[in-house]
């Protein structure tokens, strides 16, 4: 059985944090198929600096590392970082920018060669070549 290798969106990520149904079902359902689960080193910024900033900062960091120490995090190598700033660019210059932090890491899960899971397929699609896969 070919595993599937994929890399899970912030929104996704939080659902999972905040423990609704559908996302937990969701992503129980891709561990019993025996997909490889990751996230990428700019989704686990977003995370852990969401961590920070909300009231119950030391009980949400806790549980933030607790669900990356599950997941390989991807990180940002040369590869990935030529092709943000080539995909960044091009969205750009025709009008359609996704912001850096998205270029980064769609960049990432495409350059090392991961479907994306998300909520926010519409914008991601933008990427030329991501495969996503749309989350509950």
């Amino acid at each position: 059985m070919e595993i599937t290798r994929v890399a899970i969106d912030t929104d996704v990520l939080i659902d999972l944090l905040r423990n609704k149904g559908k996302v937990v079902d969701f992503i129980g359902d891709m561990e019993r198929k025996g997909y490889l689960l990751s996230t990428t080193v700019i989704n686990a910024f977003e995370l852990i600096h969401g961590a920070y900033r909300s009231k119950k900062s030391t009980e949400n960091l806790a549980s933030t590392k607790r669900l990356l120490e599950r997941l390989v995090v991807l990180e940002m190598d040369l590869s990935s970082a030529e092709n943000a700033g080539r995909i960044y660019s091009e969205l750009e210059a025709k009008g359609k920018s996704i912001g850096l932090r998205d270029a980064m890491m769609g960049a990432i899960a495409l350059t090392k060669g991961y479907t994306l899971a998300t909520r926010n397929v519409g914008h991601l699609q933008k990427i030329e070549g991501l495969n996503l896969i749309s989350a509950p």
